[in-house]
């Protein structure tokens, strides 16, 4: 897959999870590249606030992203297995925003 290929799908993508998103994720972000394997990758990285990361209800919280990402991904027509990690807000510094990668506030 060809770098504009790629952007076009990441685009696709972000614009659907946009769209859902949960109210407890502040902010994502999504590379699409291949995993150790070699196979098609969506990478979701999600900042969520601290308290959330610490809440008894986090394992739910896991659950409705993990649903709110695959209707994105099949809504975007993007076939990636999809990778998803949270950050507290603690965590990320003002330095999250990366034009190539950040596209969720």
């Amino acid at each position: 897959m060809n770098a504009d290929t790629a952007s076009v799908e990441r685009d696709r993508l972000a614009s659907q999870l946009q769209k859902g998103k949960p109210s407890f994720v502040k902010n994502f972000s999504v590379a699409l590249e291949d995993d150790l394997d070699g196979d098609p990758a969506a990478r979701i990285q999600m900042i969520v606030a601290d308290d959330e990361v610490e809440g008894s209800h986090f394992p739910q919280r896991v659950e409705e992203a993990s649903t709110w990402i695959a209707k994105a991904l099949i809504a975007a027509e993007v076939r990636r297995w999809p990778y998803i990690s949270f950050r507290g807000e603690s965590e990320v510094d003002s330095a999250f925003e990366e034009p190539a990668n950040d596209i969720g506030q």
